[in-house]
C-alpha cells in the first residue's frame, strides 16, 4: 500500500478519539482500526509503535468526553486494541514459519531481528499505554494508569500468544542454527523487511477472512 492509500497518524488518531466518543461497539471497532492501520504498514517495531500511539492518544481526548463511564471505555478500547495485537502476533508467527522454512539462506541473526520484534509487542503496548496516562489528565489519567498498571500485573492476550510463537521459534532457531551461513548485517535488515512486510499481509488476510465470517453471521 502507498503512502496515498494509508492513513496518517493524524487520521488514526482522530478516527480512535471519534471511535470512542461514539461509544458504540468500542472494543470491535478498535480492534478493527488497530488491524486496519497495521496492515497499511510493515510490522516493524517503528512502525507499531507509531500506530500504538496514534490510537492510544486518540482514545485518552476521546475517553475525555466520556465522563461518567471513563474506565469502561477505556476498557473496552484498550481490549481491543489487545485482541488486534494478538492477531498481529499470529500473523508474524505466519511469516517467521514462511521465511524460516528457507533457514539455509541465511543465517540465524537474520531471523532474530523479526523475533526480536515480536517479543516486544506486549511492551510496546503497555510502554504506550502508559506514556499516554502520563501526558493525560484527571480520570481519564488515574483510570488508563491503574488499567495499564494491572494489565502488567496480570498479563494480556497478547504477552501469551508471544510467549507461545517466541519459545516455538526460539527452538526453530537453534535446531537450523548449524545450516545457516553468516549472511552479514545487510542481509539480517533485508531479511527483517521482509518479515515484516509479509507479517502485514498475513494479519491483512486474516482481518479480512474475520470480516467475511462476520457478514455471513449478519447475513443469516
Amino acid at each position: 500500500m502507498n503512502d496515498e492509500q494509508r492513513f496518517s497518524l493524524d487520521e488514526i488518531k482522530e478516527k480512535a478519539r471519534d471511535l470512542l466518543r461514539s461509544g458504540e461497539n468500542v472494543r470491535e471497532k478498535l480492534h478493527d482500526l488497530t488491524v486496519e492501520a497495521l496492515t497499511q504498514r510493515q510490522l516493524a517495531e517503528q512502525e507499531i509503535r507509531e500506530v500504538l500511539g496514534a490510537i492510544t492518544e486518540g482514545i485518552s481526548l476521546g475517553a475525555t468526553e466520556r465522563a461518567e463511564e471513563v474506565r469502561a471505555a477505556l476498557g473496552n478500547a484498550l481490549g481491543g486494541m489487545d485482541e488486534a495485537l494478538e492477531h498481529a502476533a499470529e500473523a508474524m508467527r505466519l511469516a517467521l514459519g514462511e521465511v524460516s522454512s528457507h533457514a539455509q539462506e541465511f543465517a540465524e541473526q537474520d531471523l532474530r531481528q523479526s523475533l526480536g520484534d515480536l517479543k516486544k509487542l506486549e511492551d510496546m503496548f503497555l510502554e504506550t499505554v502508559s506514556h499516554v496516562a502520563q501526558e493525560a489528565t484527571g480520570l481519564v489519567r488515574q483510570e488508563m494508569t491503574a488499567l495499564a498498571e494491572h494489565a502488567r500485573r496480570t498479563g494480556t492476550g497478547t504477552g501469551e500468544r508471544v510467549r507461545e510463537v517466541a519459545e516455538e521459534f526460539g527452538s526453530r532457531l537453534r535446531a537450523t542454527a548449524q545450516q545457516a551461513s553468516d549472511a552479514g548485517l545487510h542481509a539480517a535488515r533485508e531479511i527483517g523487511s521482509r518479515v515484516a512486510l509479509l507479517a502485514s499481509r498475513k494479519l491483512a488476510e486474516a482481518a479480512e477472512k474475520i470480516e467475511q465470517k462476520a457478514q455471513a453471521l449478519k447475513d443469516k
